[in-house]
């Protein structure tokens, strides 16, 4: 293994996951995962949803939420506000 690397599992959506990480990287990876597991928990509230839908619409919430960081600078207001508009429809639709 290389320096300043180990190795953890993670475990996401009930899968394991075993990974090698910089250690200086690790609360980093396992603060993600739980994230993203809360994040599908909260879809699993929606009946229509299977396992899959739940994966899916947590991995688009965190991809609009990435796109929306990486482009904060070079975006006008109107898209940052388009992009503001569908995370709330996300998060009203799943609430209902």
């Amino acid at each position: 293994m290389a320096e300043g690397k180990i190795k953890i599992n993670l475990s996401i959506a009930g899968r394991n996951y075993p990974m090698t990480v910089e250690a200086e990287k690790e609360e980093l990876y396992r603060e993600a995962a739980r994230r993203l597991n809360e994040k599908i928990a909260e879809f699993s509230k929606v009946p229509k949803f299977d396992p899959v839908d739940r994966l899916a619409m947590a991995a688009l919430r965190y991809s609009i939420v990435s796109l929306n960081t990486e482009h904060t600078s070079s975006l006008g207001d109107a898209d940052m506000e388009e992009l503001g508009e569908l995370c709330r429809r996300i998060e009203n639709y799943v609430r209902k």
